[in-house]
């Protein structure tokens, strides 16, 4: 589960993106997003937890300010889980080129 200061966060990320303030890049080889701000280094990755049969999402956010690396967890266990998600579908649709 995120910390709330953490899910917050993931959700100003999510309407900044939506607002095309933030660009992402999208590894579909590693089923991760991220974005490069000023000072500071966001990375959202995806996996399936084959024991617990769960969608898992990590963030990681690195500051270079510090040259520290933070993680942060959350799986279909959590309420915020379906926040992680959302920020990491608007990420990887930020840099699509839709025919119409």
């Amino acid at each position: 589960m995120f910390p709330k200061k953490i899910e917050e966060f993931v959700v100003t990320l999510g309407r900044k993106t939506t607002q095309g303030e933030i660009s992402w890049q999208y590894d579909d080889n590693n089923a991760t997003v991220k974005t490069t701000t000023p000072g500071v280094n966001v990375t959202l990755r995806y996996s399936f937890n084959e024991i617990k049969e769960v969608g898992e999402f990590v963030l990681y956010y690195f500051d270079e300010n510090v040259n520290k690396e933070y993680r942060f967890y959350t799986s279909q266990e959590w309420n915020d889980y379906d926040n992680a998600r959302m920020l990491f579908d608007i990420a990887q649709s930020s840099g699509i080129k839709l025919p119409f």
